[in-house]
């Protein structure tokens, strides 16, 4: 009798474990930016302000290091070499910001934080982004099983959102990747 309780008890554990299941790549990468956000809005808030007060349109630094200002020039994002801009490390400073990088776009600022592969061989690009975005659909699963490039967004706060900008992996399908391979039919059969 013992022996078959037993058993049965494995048996539901066993039952219950492989129905457990970690979080994907994508799940984790948002969750992080959330999380992040929730963790330092004030800092972040000071910091997009400050760099919204600036003429610039990116800039990138870690503690230690040389800020690299960016500035947009038709579809690019041209590193000044002369640019200074001491305010916008004084707020990282003082807000206890070890790095970041921020990039102006359409009304608002993006945070970059991470890029991944989906399991559709799609390169993935996560930021928080500060500000609304107009006509960008909600994040779900069946907008990147839709589409081979595209945007989404989902709310973290009113006024901060996950935004995700994702491209076709086309070197990956060239190099014979066969997940790269099943997903380019099915976009194109998809795309008629």
């Amino acid at each position: 009798m013992y022996k078959i309780a037993v058993v049965a008890i494995l048996g539901l554990l066993l039952t219950a474990c492989e129905k457990m299941q970690g979080l994907t790549q994508a799940e984790q990468v948002e969750r992080t930016i959330r999380q992040e956000v929730r963790r330092d809005l004030h800092g972040l808030n000071a910091l997009t302000d400050t760099a919204d007060a600036t003429p610039y349109d990116g800039f990138a630094w870690r503690r230690g290091e040389q800020v690299q200002i960016r500035q947009r020039q038709g579809q690019d994002l041209v590193l000044l070499e002369q640019a200074k801009a001491p305010q916008i490390i004084a707020t990282a400073v003082a807000q206890r910001i070890p790095s970041f990088s921020l990039v102006r776009y359409q009304q608002g600022w993006l945070v970059v934080f991470d890029t991944y592969v989906s399991p559709l061989c799609q390169v993935v690009y996560a930021y928080a982004y500060r500000g609304q975005l107009a006509d960008t659909p909600l994040c779900t699963k069946d907008v990147f099983a839709e589409q081979a490039n595209g945007r989404c967004q989902s709310p973290i706060t009113d006024e901060w959102q996950v935004f995700k900008e994702w491209f076709f992996a086309s070197s990956l399908l060239e190099e014979g990747n066969p997940a790269c391979v099943q997903s380019a039919t099915r976009f194109s059969e998809s795309n008629g």
